[in-house]
């Protein structure tokens, strides 16, 4: 979908976010849940009934993660939040040990960093960007949490400017982020095009900035934002040929 005329040759600069978009996250942190959750299954069985660990980390763990990060302020500061939401599922479908659920919530620190994997097409789309353009990593979360991502994928050298919610105290959509993140560049807004898997935060914030946007929908999902992203691509492979690479 192109929700309006796109013309990549008003671009100046790129911007990319990190989670979901560069780096897929979701599926390291979904197989990272396996684990320490069959560990906590071996101490209280009845947590088995509910269900796959895939389903019950998109459907039951995520749920609880998701209240305690609202509960917390809606900040990604703190890992407190996840501390919490592995509390909550063993409170609310066995018995409260908040002993068990921390020593479950300390392999799944170990577990999920390692299974971190960019998308096939990221490091082609860097180098093609890269090569034309000047780019920007705009993240939200905590400092460790990122910047350990950002390591691990040797993903610093490819921009010019990084900037993780945490080290700024700003989060996307707040449209302050972006403009912190564009600073550096001396470009109108209308000149950077964002991309990012979240509407609410990337999409909405780019848009609240007066920034383009472009929406990577690598599932098909239909679009619930209440302004439709400037380009809407299913890969990075997609948004990069959008820019007119190869």
């Amino acid at each position: 979908m192109v929700a309006s005329p796109f013309d990549p040759g008003a671009i100046a600069v790129v911007s990319f976010d990190l989670d979901g978009t560069l780096l897929d996250s979701r599926s390291a942190w979904r197989e990272g849940f396996r684990d320490p959750f069959a560990f906590l299954i071996e101490r209280y069985p009845t947590l088995a009934a509910l269900g796959e660990p895939g389903d019950v980390h998109d459907f039951v763990y995520q749920r609880y993660l998701d209240e305690a990060w609202r509960a917390a302020g809606a900040g990604e500061w703190s890992v407190d939040y996840v501390r919490r939401g592995w509390r909550d599922i063993l409170a609310r479908h066995a018995v409260r040990d908040d002993a068990a659920a921390d020593a479950a919530f300390e392999r799944y620190e170990a577990s999920w960093p390692p299974l971190m994997r960019l998308f096939e097409d990221a490091v082609a789309t860097l180098e093609a960007v890269h090569a034309r353009f000047p780019m920007v990593l705009l993240t939200n979360g905590n400092t460790s949490y990122q910047r350990m991502k950002i390591e691990m994928h040797d993903l610093a050298p490819w921009f010019a400017h990084i900037v993780v919610s945490e080290e700024v105290g700003i989060m996307k959509p707040d449209p302050a982020i972006f403009a912190r993140a564009i600073a550096p560049f001396g470009v109108a807004p209308d000149r950077v095009i964002h991309i990012g898997d979240t509407p609410s935060q990337d999409v909405a914030g780019a848009h609240a900035a007066g920034w383009r946007s472009a929406w990577v929908n690598r599932d098909g999902r239909d679009y619930e934002g209440e302004r439709s992203p400037d380009l809407e691509v299913p890969s990075l492979q997609a948004f990069r040929e959008e820019l007119g690479l190869r």
